[in-house]
């Protein structure tokens, strides 16, 4: 009996060794309670984040940052996400099928890069002659995008959340004077997308290519006007070096959703809570990109001016020629692809109501 009982002892002081050695450390605490909780059950969940947008980029680009610190802080250490710049683990424009495999646990990025898979991903990044942030959140979260969105990606095995917006972009960086429809057409404009199409349609000539050419293509002059972003983002890819006009207003996008993607099995693997906490970090971190947004963009184009740069609208007859250009875009558009007209239709509805309320709310 007591050589059974010191096997008993022997053999709880070797448990003890090993689980000092190989259990994680726990900080004392009230404050850490739910965090030692979690190890302790193996509720932590360890994401990588691949980001499409540098973490030096306005707007944009600090709000993978951001929301890395919140759920960390939130989560009391249950979430914990490892940022990754462009490029550093993934190539962006791979970013939505390493998602959708699984090689990626989420990726922060735009729906406008993945027009090649749908046509109607476009529609959830910014739509020409659409509306500003404000109507196109409350479309989104009250009138049925939101449902369509997540259908949308769900075919692709990604479950997707809007973790950001920005607001509106300027018509276009050119290297001559646009009076007339005819200076539009010659110009050869770095564009993609629906931005790209309606600008065809117009007459002008686009040719797609990486953010990151923008600039030495300006400069070797193999393009004479770049459509993008924002004035902050746009400033930020040194495009006021090499272009003398900045036109607005900014037809193709008057606000524009940030996504985060996750991998759909990843995602239906976290908690309840893990979920409910990381849709509370997005919606915090769509307040945070609002207000910065609207924040930063006059001084930004006040330091557009004192570059050098003229910011000049387009003529009225310019502007219409594009809204019916893009009209007829829309109209072939939702022809070809069920879902671009399923979601076209659902925000028109939206928005023939909500022009009532804001005509007569005006004052």
């Amino acid at each position: 009996m007591r050589g059974f009982i010191s096997g008993i002892v022997i053999g709880l002081a070797i448990g003890v060794i090993i689980a000092a050695k190989t259990a994680p450390e726990y900080k004392k605490g009230p404050e850490n309670k739910l965090r030692n909780a979690n190890i302790q059950l193996g509720n932590v969940a360890n994401l990588s984040l691949a980001s499409a947008f540098s973490s030096t980029m306005p707007i944009t680009g600090d709000l993978g940052p951001i929301l890395v610190k919140r759920l960390k802080k939130i989560s009391n250490g249950s979430i914990i996400i490892n940022f990754y710049e462009p490029e550093a683990l993934i190539p962006t424009h791979n970013l939505f099928d390493a998602v959708s495999s699984g090689a990626v646990d989420t990726a922060l990025s735009s729906s406008r890069f993945w027009s090649h898979k749908s046509p109607a991903f476009e529609l959830f990044s910014s739509v020409p002659f659409g509306p500003d942030m404000v109507p196109y959140l409350t479309w989104f979260r009250q009138h049925g995008g939101q449902k369509l969105y997540e259908n949308l990606y769900s075919r692709h095995n990604i479950h997707s959340m809007v973790c950001g917006i920005t607001g509106a972009a300027g018509a276009g960086w050119f290297n001559h004077e646009i009076t007339t429809l005819n200076d539009l057409r010659k110009s050869k404009i770095a564009a993609s997308g629906l931005i790209s199409k309606v600008y065809t349609a117009v007459g002008a000539t686009t040719v797609k290519i990486k953010p990151s050419n923008f600039l030495s293509w300006l400069k070797l002059e193999k393009v004479n006007a770049v459509a993008f972003s924002t004035p902050a983002t746009d400033l930020y890819l040194g495009l006021s070096k090499y272009a003398k006009y900045y036109y607005f207003p900014g037809w193709f996008q008057q606000a524009s959703f940030i996504d985060l993607m996750f991998n759909l099995t990843k995602w239906k693997n976290l908690s309840t809570n893990q979920r409910k906490m990381i849709e509370s970090a997005c919606m915090a971190n769509i307040t945070h990109s609002m207000a910065a947004n609207e924040a930063v963009q006059f001084d930004t184009l006040k330091k557009i001016v004192i570059s050098g740069v003229e910011v000049r609208r387009f003529p009225p007859d310019i502007i219409r020629t594009l809204k019916s250009s893009w009209l007829s875009v829309a109209n072939s558009q939702s022809t070809s692809n069920t879902e671009f007209k399923q979601i076209l239709e659902s925000l028109r509805e939206f928005r023939r109501d909500y022009s009532i309320w804001q005509d007569l709310e005006k004052i």
